[in-house]
């Protein structure tokens, strides 16, 4: 109980600016297969390595279920189950995955993420900025005016009403030792004046 407790609160600290997604899953699965779901209304998106398939919810007594012809998605908690023909696979959720592949789907091309304090950047392919704070309670998007990028580093400078941000993109890897997760960019951010450092990924 108290390693599960111990393990809940590391989570909690590394993913401290995420916005818990509660439709969007990332599974690695045995076999060393991996696949992407996004749950709507009675029906899930499953992004096979295949290709994409729409599922319809079935009556289930635990968890829920959706199919379509010979496959079987069956989901308990952020544990599952795909059944492709009569090949079974066991899957397990990758939260922090998930956050970056629902912000990719979303149009953003670069995501970073820092904690102590927890803080969320995505960028999108129109190089609109959107930056997360308090959980992701508080969001202040921005324009990019001006850049400078050569082979080791990307910088932006960003004014929003009365918000300045300095961001510096490194191209050097950056570990969460919080969860033990390596990124392929250190990045470093000057917010009001408030120096912050964090990991990220180019999405596209």
């Amino acid at each position: 109980m108290l390693i599960r407790l111990l393990l809940t609160l590391v989570m909690s600290l590394s993913l401290s600016a995420e916005i818990k997604e509660n439709n969007f899953f990332v599974y690695n699965c045995s076999d060393d297969y991996h696949f992407v779901v996004e749950l709507q209304k009675g029906e899930a998106w499953l992004f096979l390595p295949t290709g994409t398939v729409k599922a319809m919810q079935q009556q289930s007594a635990s968890g829920v279920k959706y199919s379509v012809d010979n496959i079987v998605y069956w989901s308990k908690g952020y544990e599952a189950t795909l059944d492709v023909g009569k090949k079974r696979y066991r899957c397990k959720n990758d939260g922090i995955a998930a956050t970056f592949e629902r912000a990719k789907l979303s149009g953003v091309a670069f995501r970073a993420i820092g904690n102590e304090p927890g803080w969320i950047l995505e960028i999108t392919s129109d190089k609109q900025v959107l930056f997360l704070t308090n959980l992701g309670q508080d969001k202040t998007y921005f324009e990019v005016i001006e850049k400078f990028s050569d082979y080791s580093s990307t910088e932006y400078e960003m004014h929003s009403n009365n918000n300045v941000m300095h961001v510096r993109i490194e191209n050097s890897r950056c570990r969460d030792t919080m969860v033990d997760r390596v990124y392929e960019s250190t990045v470093y951010i000057n917010f009001d004046g408030v120096n912050m450092k964090g990991c990220g990924k180019a999405l596209f």
